[in-house]
């Protein structure tokens, strides 16, 4: 059973590089300005500023749009989103302040254009002390193995927790796998969960018997 004493917080960062429509064929290479290019040097930079936090920050981006989008033309543009997250607010700065950095040098040195726009983001969240042990001690009643887990999406419990008292009771999936159709959980496992949110919310309600 996870624990999940916090939630990450997460930063969305929109980067726009241009450069110059051109044929894949016809264009020298010394003569290309290949946005498609640039943003794969950007995302490269991406994923070692991720690891430089590690193990806890992540970063990648799965929104990318590239344009004209043609097999035969350079990319003259690339818009994408950067998802950065980590559950310490500083770590999450830092990675944004060096995507602009490394990211303007990386476009400076190809005669590339960049431009960054944050587009969303919050604050990491950490869950209330009194729900995440009483999670934990009826996991510990109920004889089933824990863990203590930090949720890297950003479910409701993390606004609901600004208001009421909030945590949250994960299972495990197979080969952790989410938000893919793949994704396999077994009767056994929701079981647990379920147990131990039901006596969970026993003990906080204080009912016995």
């Amino acid at each position: 059973i996870g624990v999940v004493t916090h939630g990450q917080g997460l930063s969305w960062t929109q980067v726009t590089v241009t450069g110059k429509d051109a044929h894949t064929g016809s264009t020298p290479m010394p003569m290309r300005k290949n946005a498609g290019l640039g943003m794969a040097r950007i995302l490269e930079a991406v994923d070692q500023i991720a690891w430089s936090h590690a193990p806890h920050a992540v970063g990648a981006a799965g929104h990318i749009e590239v344009y004209p989008n043609s097999r035969n033309v350079i990319p003259g543009q690339v818009i994408f989103t950067v998802d950065f997250r980590s559950p310490d607010l500083s770590v999450i700065e830092d990675m944004e302040k060096r995507l602009r950095v490394e990211g303007q040098k990386i476009a400076d040195d190809m005669g590339l254009e960049v431009a960054f726009e944050k587009v969303g983001g919050f604050d990491p969240v950490a869950f209330d002390e009194g729900c995440v042990s009483a999670i934990r001690s009826a996991a510990e009643r109920l004889g089933y193995s824990h863990m203590d887990v930090i949720s890297g999406a950003g479910h409701d419990a993390c606004w609901i927790n600004g208001v009421a008292p909030t945590a949250m009771v994960m299972c495990p999936c197979v080969d952790g796998l989410s938000h893919n159709e793949a994704e396999e959980i077994t009767k056994e496992w929701a079981k647990a969960g379920a147990d131990v949110l039901l006596h969970a919310v026993l003990e906080t309600a204080e009912i016995v018997g």
